[in-house]
C-alpha cells in the first residue's frame, strides 16, 4: 500500500494548526463537520495554505445543499366548502377503543429496549468519542472497529517504559466485540488477522477513539494499522486477493 499522504491543516475558527494529518483523517473531518470549506491545507512545513474548498481531492467530502423537496415545489391548496354537509352514519364499531396507537407506542419502546440492552452488553465498546455535527458514516454491516481509550473497561490505566500512558486496543464489528481492552498491538494484529484473513477487497474499519486522546496517539495508531495491513498482505496464501482497509477516523480535537 502507498504511503499515506500528510498534510498540515489550520482551522481558522480556533485559529489552530494540526501537523502531519494523514487525508483519511481529514476526509473524515469534512464529513463529520469539524472542518469547513474556507479552513486550510498545507504540504508538510509549506508556507502555501489552501483553502480546503480549492483543493480538488477533497471536494467528494465537502457536505452537499439538500435538493428540493416534493414539498417546497407548491403549497396544498385550502380545503373548499362545497356546501354538501354529509352526515356519517353511527356503526357499532365507533365504541370499541383503537388500539393502534397503543400497538404503535409498545413497538417502540420494544426496539428502545433491544438497543439499549445491545450497546450496553458490549456489541459496541463504551467509549466516549467526541460528537460531530453531521454525522455521515456509523458502524454497520461489513464494518469493523478499532477502539482506542485511554483506560480499560475497568478503569485501569497502564503506563509504558518512558511513564507514559498506553492507549487500550480493542477491535470488533456490528456483532460483537473480537478483542477486549489490551495495551498490546500484537493482540490487536492478531484478531484483526483472524478475522481478516479469509477476506478479500475492500475492508471499511472505524478508528474510534476517545475525545480525550491526543491526535499524535490517532496519528501513530493510523500508521500501525497501516502496518497491518502491509503484513496481511505480504503474508496470504496464494490465489488470495489483496485486502484494502479503508481506515474511517474518529478522532479527537483539543477543548475549547
Amino acid at each position: 500500500m502507498a504511503t499515506q499522504r500528510l498534510l498540515d491543516v489550520w482551522i481558522l475558527d480556533s485559529n489552530t494548526v494540526y501537523k502531519g494529518v494523514p487525508f483519511a483523517v481529514i476526509a473524515d473531518w469534512l464529513q463529520q463537520g469539524r472542518l469547513l470549506a474556507e479552513d486550510r491545507v498545507s504540504l508538510p512545513g509549506g508556507k502555501k495554505w489552501l483553502p480546503i474548498i480549492e483543493v480538488g481531492a477533497f471536494q467528494p467530502y465537502l457536505p452537499r445543499p439538500d435538493g428540493m423537496a416534493a414539498e417546497d415545489a407548491a403549497e396544498a391548496l385550502e380545503p373548499v366548502d362545497m356546501g354538501l354537509n354529509w352526515s356519517k352514519r353511527r356503526e357499532e364499531d365507533d365504541d370499541e377503543v383503537d388500539m393502534i396507537p397503543l400497538i404503535d407506542v409498545s413497538l417502540v419502546l420494544l426496539i428502545f429496549f433491544m438497543m439499549t440492552a445491545t450497546v450496553s452488553s458490549g456489541i459496541i465498546s463504551p467509549i466516549q468519542t467526541p460528537p460531530a455535527e453531521h454525522q455521515l458514516a456509523e458502524i454497520g454491516k461489513d464494518m469493523f472497529w478499532v477502539g482506542v481509550d485511554s483506560k480499560s473497561g475497568a478503569g485501569a490505566i497502564e503506563r509504558g517504559p518512558d511513564g507514559k500512558e498506553l492507549p487500550w486496543l480493542s477491535f470488533g464489528d456490528d456483532t460483537g466485540t473480537f478483542l477486549l481492552p489490551s495495551t498490546r498491538l500484537d493482540d490487536l494484529a492478531r484478531s484483526i488477522k483472524t478475522q481478516l484473513d479469509n477476506r478479500e477487497g475492500p475492508v471499511r474499519l472505524r478508528l474510534r477513539a476517545d475525545l480525550n486522546m491526543p491526535i499524535e496517539e490517532i496519528q501513530k495508531i493510523t500508521l500501525d494499522l497501516q502496518g497491518i495491513e502491509q503484513s496481511l498482505n505480504a503474508n496470504r496464501p496464494p490465489g488470495k486477493g489483496p485486502l484494502a482497509i479503508t481506515i474511517l477516523a474518529e478522532v479527537s480535537e483539543p477543548k475549547r
